[in-house]
This record gives structure tokens, C-alpha cells and sequence, in this order.
């Protein structure tokens, strides 16, 4: 499968859809990748015509907007919307164009409904309640984000691709004339199985958790629970981000994030987490972090919010967990049980390459491109 270049990526294969495929953020974050420029780089394959316009290169992103100060961002952001009108130009001789998200984050959606009117087949994607208010985001911007985004995309495009059902009854709710429900998979083809090493007395047991910045909170909310498994039995916790945690009592580690490093992000740690908060913006969530943990092969452990309680068979592809006890009595559980570890580890793998596959999905997301390019209505 070919690499996709940083920026506006185009390949010419001429035949048979044009698609122009818009990503609502870099390419460093997940749900761009998995969402957006894997199904690109697949259609190219099978000889569709397809630009993928990202917001912005990653560079950008790193020295203008992560960890600089407000003007920077500023900076950043008015560079992101002059791009953005300018990969307009794409728009109007496209059989089909799919929207990963907004297409600028901030205020109404004015960019999509000029994508509208310059070209009516229109599908858009969407992977999160973006109708909440995220929990931890703390962005001095956060206030200019239209929460009304999905409500009034509902009724422009022709077609909606939800990631769950809590998304899908949003859309459906507000007016959607055709809602298909395609997970955010992965790609067993990348995701490769892990071995499971045996670890001597005295060797830590890693435990992983992996996300962007804004989400470390829901991790955060467990240091009490790690600080105090760390006094019983060597606990490493492994966070790969693009910020970095600490917590009272407990060994982290942080490694920043990078695409080459990823699967050995998912594969290194001996159980991965993924704790959230019962709200409805995590209600909306895609389980993407469990999906990821096991399509390497890693076990995991998830609060019962959401999609998490469809991905796993409790005890048999990972664990549940809700309270503080049962959290430190699940961690504990693996954390003794090497055999046990790679026995879930296993299941949950073959779970994600039977129902959440790149491979299971990609026919549902190219029908669902095919219908909006041949439907004639305006």
C-alpha cells in the first residue's frame, strides 16, 4: 500500500471515482489515519482518483501551535483556514467529497456549506459526540467551537458515516437521510500479533495507555489506583502521547508519539488501559484505544462507557472495569497471570479481525462513497 506525502496528497489514476477525502486534523492523530488516510491510500490502489487534503502538515502543527503561546496558535490557525479555502479548489469536479469532521474547528460550518454549493455529493464522517463539550480540552479557543456542527450537518450532506450507534441515533435524530455505521478499524495487515515475554521477579509489569493530550485526565483519574498497586508488585506505566503525565506514586513513562514507533507503543506494555468518565461525551467515544491495544495482541481493561461494552466479552477479549476495586482487582489479575495475559491478548485480536478489520469495513465505506457520487438529487 503507498505512503501518503505530507500536505495535499494527490494520486492520478483516473478511474473510476474522483474523491476528494478532507481530514479534520494532522496526520499524527489516529482517527485522521484510520478513518481517512488508509481508506485513501486504498482507493488509490484500486485505481480511484484521490486527493487528501489534511488541515495542515504535521510540521506546522509542531512549531506553531504545540506548547507555543496564544499568537503562535493564532498564527497557526489563520494559516490552517487560508489552506483550507484554498483546497476548495478541488471540490467542484470530484464525484464525491468526504468530510473527516469540520473542516475548520472553530465557528459555524460556512466552509461546508460553500462545499455544498460548489458540489451537492457530499459525505461526512464523524467519530465523536461532537455535540459535548469535551471534558479536559482547556484550549483558550475552546468556546468558539460550534457544538450545533453535527445538527446542522445532518441536514446538508447527503450521507453520514457515524462510528457508533450513540453517533448514529445524533444524526438520524437531527434529520440525516442516510446514516451508515462503519467503526474506526484497524488494519490487521499493520497491526501485526505480539509475542508475550516472560518477565522475571522484580521486572515491572508495564501497563500502557496511549491518546493525545487533551484525553489524559480520564488516565489521571486513576493515579490513585496505580499508586497504590505500585506498593504492592513493580507497576511501569507507559504513556504515549503528544504530552506527557505525571503521577504522585507511580513510575511513568513518557514517550512521545511518532508513526514509526506505534505498533511497539501498543505491543510493549503487558496490559493496555483505556478508563473513562460516564458522560455523554464519552458515551459517543469509538473504543479506538481498546481496538488498537487489541489488534497488536495486548490485553486490556476498559470502564464500561459506551462502545466499550460491545468490543469486549468481559473476561474473555479484556476486562471491565467501574470502580476503584475493580480496577486495582482486574490490573491485578493480569498483572499475576502471564498465561492469562497472552490467552485474553489472543482473543481480544481475533475479536478486532473479525468485527472491527480494516479489511471486514473497507467495502461498506467504498459503497457508501458510490452511493453519494451517483445519487442525482441536489
Amino acid at each position: 500500500m503507498g505512503s501518503m506525502p505530507e500536505g495535499d496528497g494527490v494520486w492520478k489514476t483516473g478511474f473510476p471515482m474522483r474523491v476528494v477525502l478532507f481530514a479534520n486534523e494532522t496526520e499524527q492523530y489516529a482517527g485522521v489515519r484510520h478513518r481517512a488516510l488508509w481508506y485513501a491510500e486504498r482507493l488509490a490502489v484500486d485505481g480511484h482518483t484521490v486527493r487528501f487534503c489534511p488541515t495542515a502538515p504535521v510540521g506546522w502543527w509542531r512549531r506553531l501551535y504545540r506548547g507555543k503561546p496564544r499568537v503562535s496558535k493564532l498564527l497557526y490557525l489563520l494559516l490552517v483556514l487560508l489552506r483550507r479555502v484554498a483546497q476548495l479548489r478541488h471540490v467542484p469536479g470530484a464525484d464525491v467529497v468526504f468530510l473527516k469532521g469540520p473542516l475548520f474547528l472553530y465557528g459555524p460550518p460556512v466552509l461546508e456549506r460553500i462545499v455544498r454549493l460548489l458540489n451537492p455529493r457530499v459525505v461526512f464522517d464523524m467519530d465523536d459526540a461532537l455535540w459535548e463539550r469535551p471534558a479536559y480540552v482547556h484550549s483558550p479557543f475552546v468556546g468558539l467551537i460550534d457544538y450545533a456542527w453535527p445538527r446542522k450537518m445532518a441536514g446538508l450532506a447527503r450521507h453520514a458515516v457515524a462510528g457508533n450507534r450513540v453517533i448514529e441515533a445524533h444524526l438520524r435524530d437531527h434529520g440525516a437521510r442516510a446514516v451508515t455505521v462503519i467503526p474506526t478499524c484497524v488494519d490487521s495487515a499493520r497491526y501485526t500479533q505480539k509475542t508475550y515475554p516472560m518477565r522475571g521477579a522484580g521486572n515491572p509489569v508495564v501497563l500502557g495507555w496511549t491518546g493525545i493530550r487533551d484525553n489524559l485526565g480520564y488516565l489521571r483519574a486513576l493515579g490513585g489506583v496505580l499508586a497504590e498497586l505500585s506498593r504492592e508488585f513493580p507497576l511501569e506505566l507507559l504513556v504515549v502521547s503528544d504530552g506527557e503525565l505525571e503521577l504522585p506514586g507511580v513510575k511513568v513513562v513518557n514517550r512521545p508519539w511518532t508513526a514509526a514507533g506505534e505498533l511497539a507503543a501498543l505491543q510493549d506494555p503487558d496490559i493496555g488501559l483505556m478508563p473513562l468518565e460516564d458522560t455523554p461525551r464519552a458515551r459517543g467515544k469509538c473504543a479506538f484505544k481498546a481496538l488498537q491495544y487489541m489488534g497488536a495482541g495486548t490485553p486490556v481493561i476498559l470502564s464500561p462507557v459506551g462502545m466499550n461494552t460491545e468490543v469486549v466479552e468481559d473476561g474473555v477479549s479484556g476486562f471491565l472495569a467501574d470502580t476503584p476495586e475493580q480496577w486495582k482487582d482486574r490490573i491485578r489479575a493480569l498483572a499475576a497471570d502471564p498465561a492469562l495475559r497472552e490467552r485474553m491478548g489472543r482473543a481480544g485480536r481475533a475479536r478486532v479481525r473479525e468485527a472491527y478489520s480494516f479489511e471486514t469495513h473497507y467495502p461498506r465505506f467504498l459503497e457508501v462513497l458510490r452511493s453519494a457520487a451517483e445519487d442525482t438529487g441536489r
